[in-house]
């Protein structure tokens, strides 16, 4: 009988992180992590504009009216931007998070019609006072 139990629990230690694996990994910040990505979608637009550093060019690609999106997030984003290892949350309701591994910042990108249309950080990284 000994023996059979001790069979049990080993194939029960081997069997137990099989369901683990299954698990998309969670951020406290952001919540469920995307672990798969489709070309095109907004999370995919995202994390490139995360990963870019802020300039005209970033603007005409990435934003739905670039002069007004450029007045309203320039001083932001001319900080924060590129972000260096960006990971993205779920989409949700247009709008995907984005939390650099890095540096902690968190941001929620908005989209309208596959076009930024707000950036709202959430957390931000202290920068040094001038």
């Amino acid at each position: 009988m000994f023996r059979m139990e001790r069979i049990a629990i080993i194939v029960l230690c081997l069997l137990l992180p099989l369901p683990l694996s299954a698990l998309a990994p969670v951020s406290a910040e952001i919540g469920e992590v995307a672990v798969s990505v489709d070309d095109g979608s907004i999370t995919d637009t995202a994390l490139k504009a995360a990963r870019e550093e802020y300039t005209e060019s970033w603007l005409e690609r990435y934003a739905a009216s670039p002069l007004v999106f450029g007045e309203a997030y320039s001083s932001l984003l001319s900080d924060i931007l590129p972000l260096g290892n960006p990971i993205a949350g779920i989409e949700r309701n247009g709008a995907v998070d984005i939390q650099d591994l890095e540096s902690g910042t968190v941001l929620s990108f908005i989209f309208q019609e596959g076009r930024l249309v707000a950036v709202y950080p959430s957390k931000a990284p202290e920068f040094p006072e001038s």
